[in-house]
């Protein structure tokens, strides 16, 4: 990005990231691309250089604010990641409250049920998604979109599952993101 910039072949210092399905992802560098979302961005500081990594307030299911955010208060931000991961036990928590059980390492629940939702609070900002925007249908069975896997310093993974549903601006030069609704509904979702 500092090469981008400083050579003036970026209008702005910022990158935006629409993730549809397989055919209409999109990667745009100086700028964003209006078409991929709909309404203002929210705008979250970023709390560590070199990741883009957020601070992590709270994490809801359904009504409920899920209190067991012991150690993982903050969350990056990552297209390289299929799935939302989080500490083993925060996950195995949330997935008992979605009614999950778990079949070869992979959460998964009744396609016939309906499903809560799950909030992230970023930086004081929530950010929504519906039991259908977590599950993805595979092989005829509904999986939860979301891992466990635990690591010294717990941390929380917002990847493809949180960005198919938000369109996300990486602004590089003043260190924030910004979150939009993706303007595109993914395939693979239930």
């Amino acid at each position: 990005m500092q090469a981008l910039w400083d050579s003036k072949q970026l209008a702005e210092p910022v990158f935006g990231f629409f993730l549809g399905d397989v055919e209409q992802g999109q990667l745009v560098f100086g700028g964003v691309d209006p078409q991929h979302y709909t309404g203002n961005f929210s705008w979250v500081p970023v709390s560590r250089a070199g990741y883009w990594e957020v601070a992590l307030d709270s994490v809801s299911v359904g009504a409920k604010k899920f209190m067991t955010l012991t150690k993982s208060r903050r969350a990056i931000v990552d297209s390289g990641t299929s799935l939302i991961v989080g500490p083993a036990a925060e996950v195995k928590a949330i997935a008992a409250l979605m009614g999950a059980t778990v079949v070869q390492k992979h959460y998964v629940v009744n396609c016939q049920d309906s499903w809560p939702s799950i909030s992230f609070s970023l930086g004081g900002k929530d950010f929504e998604l519906s039991g259908g925007d977590l599950i993805l249908k595979i092989s005829g069975h509904c999986v939860l979109g979301i891992q466990a896997l635990d690591m010294p310093n717990p941390f929380w993974i917002l990847g493809g599952v949180f960005m198919r549903k938000y369109y996300v601006q990486f602004d590089w030069g003043q260190k924030r993101l910004g979150f939009a609704l993706s303007a595109g509904t993914p395939t693979n979702l239930v």
